[in-house]
């Protein structure tokens, strides 16, 4: 008879693995803060207690200064996470991978299974120290995404630039007027980068070129560049931001086609092994009869 500690046991190790899938599979987009952005109204008085920092992001702000810590910050702007909160889910993960060798050794005692002490105090720090970069990995990975989605948007931008110029626009109310008209992540941090440039008093492509250089975007400065001599020496630049544009997205096809053959090349070796198998499977009863016939 199974012992009802080894069913609790085993149930909560399934628990414990729901919950890390849970916490590793991407997060559905937030319809609240959708709907937000598409009618957004301006909150004049904010509530301290809202915006203060969560515990954990506190947490993870007082580790910031630890030597040896790198912080991907062009990553984590892509993706719109702080420095702090990634600080805290690479401390949970490494507090998870210390405590987890020790919590499934306490369970095997209680399921009547002996295990060496030897092996918590050992497969803990070893544990800990590989979980302690899946929060690198999981924001590249992200990271990658958001920059395809960013480039995408930037496309669009140079479009709808070059279509306010060709409509006598000037270079300032052209780049304010395309930010406006978008509704996505892309062109709401291009609308914020141009309000932070107007409340500085400083022109629109100034604020472009800030956020070129913290999202680490070259067409985004591209776009900085041209508008800048638009603006001082007054070139016609319609012909240019479509050029650019058309540049970008040959660039993004080129990647998706990369991409796809990649993809195609990796199904080359589980086809061959089915393919394999399959004719193993088919030859194997024949060529045994043949063998075994007396």
């Amino acid at each position: 008879m199974i012992s009802p500690w080894a069913l609790l046991a085993g149930a909560a190790a399934a628990g414990g693995i729901a919950l890390l899938a849970a916490e590793l599979r991407p997060a559905p987009p937030d319809l609240g803060q959708a709907l937000d952005r598409l009618h957004r109204t301006p909150d004049p008085r904010p509530d301290p207690e809202q915006t203060a920092p969560a515990w954990y992001d506190r947490v993870g702000a007082g580790t910031l200064a630890l030597p040896g810590v790198r912080i991907p910050h062009r990553q984590l702007a892509l993706i719109g996470r702080s420095p702090a909160r990634f600080m805290a889910h690479k401390l949970l993960f490494a507090l998870l991978g210390l405590l987890l060798p020790g919590w499934l050794s306490a369970m095997a005692l209680v399921a009547g299974l002996g295990l060496p002490p030897a092996v918590p105090l050992v497969t803990g720090p070893l544990l800990a120290a590989l979980l302690w970069f899946v929060p690198d990995g999981v924001a590249a990975g992200e990271a990658k995404e958001a920059r395809t989605e960013y480039l995408h948007g930037i496309a669009a931008y140079l479009e709808l630039v070059a279509l306010e110029r060709a409509a006598d626009s000037g270079p300032a109310e052209a780049l304010r007027r395309a930010a406006a008209v978008g509704r996505g992540t892309v062109f709401r941090r291009i609308r914020d980068a141009l309000d932070r440039a107007a409340t500085d008093r400083l022109p629109p492509w100034d604020g472009l070129d800030a956020l070129a250089t913290e999202l680490g975007l070259t067409p985004l400065q591209d776009a900085a560049d041209i508008m800048r001599i638009s603006g001082t020496d007054g070139a016609a630049v319609y012909d240019t931001l479509r050029a650019r544009a058309r540049s970008l997205r040959a660039e993004l096809l080129a990647e998706e086609l990369a991409q796809a053959n990649t993809d195609s090349e990796r199904m080359v070796a589980p086809g061959s092994a089915l393919t394999l198998l399959m004719t193993v499977l088919i030859v194997f009863p024949a060529l045994y009869r043949m063998l075994t016939a007396t």
